[in-house]
C-alpha cells in the first residue's frame, strides 16, 4: 500500500478527505503538472474547485472503489482504532461543528470505562465519544448512556460503521427531548480503497444522526435577527477558515456571538455582537472559578500598555462584576443591526472581524500559554 508518503500505514491517516492519491493517480495517463496541482489540493494550497477546472480525465481511466472494513485496518478496536481516534479527533470535532480538547482514554465512569472523554471549550461542556466496529448494538447503546448520564455530558457522539433503524431513531429521539441538554450524533467511519492493484486507502466520515437544530431548522422559526446572526456567521467561518487553514471550522448557530478555544480550558476567542450596533473580537475568561478568572484577567492587564501597543486599537478591559467570567474585547461600531446590514457593510465587518482576530490571537496567545 502506498500514497506517496502521505499514507503509509492505517496510523499515518491524516487527512479525512475523500482525495487521496497514489503514485499513479487518477490513471496512468495524469500528467505531472496535475500529479503536482493534486498534491497542493492536498495540502490544502490550492482548493479543489480549481484543481478540477485545470483537470482534463478520460473516463476510461476511472477506478472502482471498494469499501473496506474497518476490522482489516485495525486489528483491535480499543488497542488500535480508539488510539488513532484519539489522535485524530479535531478532524472529527471538526465535521460536527465543535472543538473538543483535553481528551482522555479510558475514562473511569463508576465501573465502566468511556472510550473518549474531552471538553468543549465554548460551553465547559463534557463530551463523551463510544466508537466501535461493525454496526450499533444495544451493549454499545446501554454504555453510551451510561457515559452520558455519568459525567453530565453535553455533547454524545456514536461512532460505529453501521446504524440499526432502532438505534438511529433512539439517537433522535433523544435529541428532541430538552433543547437545553445533551446533543447527539451518530457518525460512521469509512474507509475504500481505490483499484485494485496497489490499491490506495481513503477515509471520511459521515454524519448519520445530529441534532434537528444542528444545521438546518428550529423547533420554532428563526426571527430575523437569529437568521441575520447564522448568515453572517456562515460567511465569516468561511472567510476565517480559507484565511486560517490550520483553524478547525465550526457549525454557527442563530445567536450572536461564535466562539472557540484558546488552548486552555474556559478561555476563548470570539466574534461578538453586543446590543445592535457593537461588533467586537474578544477573549471570554470562565474557567470555573472567580478567583481564577479574575488572577487571569489581572495577569494579562499587567501587559495592557504592550498589548495595546501591539494591537494599534482600543482595547476594552471589562471584569463583569455581575458574574464571575471577564472579557478583553476590541470593539467597533455598526452601521446598522445584523440583519439590516448591507452586503457591501456584511463584508467589511467580516474583513475586519478577520483580520482583526488573526491579530488578536498572534498578541494574547503567546501570553495565556504562559500563564
Amino acid at each position: 500500500m502506498q500514497c506517496d508518503g502521505l499514507i503509509d500505514s492505517a496510523r499515518n491517516f491524516k487527512s479525512f478527505s475523500p482525495y487521496c492519491i497514489n503514485h499513479r493517480p487518477f490513471g496512468a495517463q495524469t500528467n505531472q503538472a496535475h500529479y503536482s496541482r493534486l498534491r497542493s489540493v492536498l495540502q490544502g494550497s490550492i482548493p479543489i474547485p480549481a484543481f478540477l477546472e485545470t483537470i482534463s480525465m478520460d473516463t476510461s481511466e476511472l477506478q472502482q472503489i471498494d469499501e473496506v472494513p474497518l476490522r482489516e485496518v485495525w486489528e483491535h478496536e480499543e488497542q488500535d482504532f480508539t488510539p488513532w481516534l484519539l489522535e485524530n479527533v479535531g478532524q472529527l470535532a471538526s465535521l460536527i461543528g465543535i472543538e473538543i480538547e483535553d481528551v482522555n482514554r479510558e475514562t473511569a465512569v463508576g465501573n465502566y470505562t468511556a472510550d473518549l472523554v474531552g471538553t468543549e471549550p465554548t460551553t465547559g461542556d463534557p463530551v463523551v465519544i463510544e466508537n466501535q466496529f461493525g454496526s450499533t448494538d444495544h451493549d454499545h447503546l446501554g454504555k453510551l448512556l451510561t457515559y452520558a448520564a455519568g459525567i453530565d455530558a453535553g455533547f454524545v457522539v456514536w461512532v460505529a460503521e453501521g446504524f440499526r433503524d432502532e438505534h438511529r431513531s433512539v439517537l433522535d429521539w433523544l435529541n428532541t427531548r430538552d433543547s437545553t441538554g445533551a446533543r447527539f450524533f451518530g457518525v460512521r467511519p469509512r474507509i475504500v480503497s481505490v483499484g485494485t492493484d496497489d490499491a490506495i486507502l481513503g477515509f471520511e466520515f459521515t454524519v448519520v444522526v445530529e441534532p434537528n437544530d444542528w444545521e438546518r431548522e428550529l423547533r420554532d422559526p428563526l426571527s430575523d435577527r437569529e437568521q441575520g446572526y447564522r448568515d453572517f456567521f456562515t460567511t465569516l467561518v468561511d472567510a476565517y477558515a480559507e484565511h486560517r487553514r490550520d483553524w478547525n471550522r465550526l457549525t454557527p448557530q442563530p445567536r450572536s456571538y461564535l466562539t472557540f478555544g484558546a488552548g486552555i480550558s474556559g478561555i476563548s476567542f470570539g466574534w461578538v455582537f453586543h446590543g445592535e450596533t457593537e461588533f467586537s473580537v474578544e477573549l471570554y475568561i470562565d474557567a470555573g472559578d472567580a478567583d481564577q478568572n479574575e488572577a487571569i484577567f489581572e495577569t494579562l492587564k499587567e501587559d495592557r500598555t504592550t498589548i495595546e501597543s501591539n494591537l494599534e486599537t482600543e482595547v476594552v478591559w471589562e471584569p463583569l462584576p455581575d458574574g464571575r467570567a471577564c472579557r478583553i474585547k476590541v470593539p467597533r461600531s455598526t452601521p446598522a443591526p445584523v440583519e439590516e446590514l448591507t452586503p457591501p457593510e456584511q463584508n467589511e465587518l467580516i474583513d475586519w472581524g478577520t483580520t482583526q482576530m488573526d491579530t488578536f490571537r498572534d498578541v494574547l496567545q503567546p501570553r495565556l500559554t504562559q500563564l
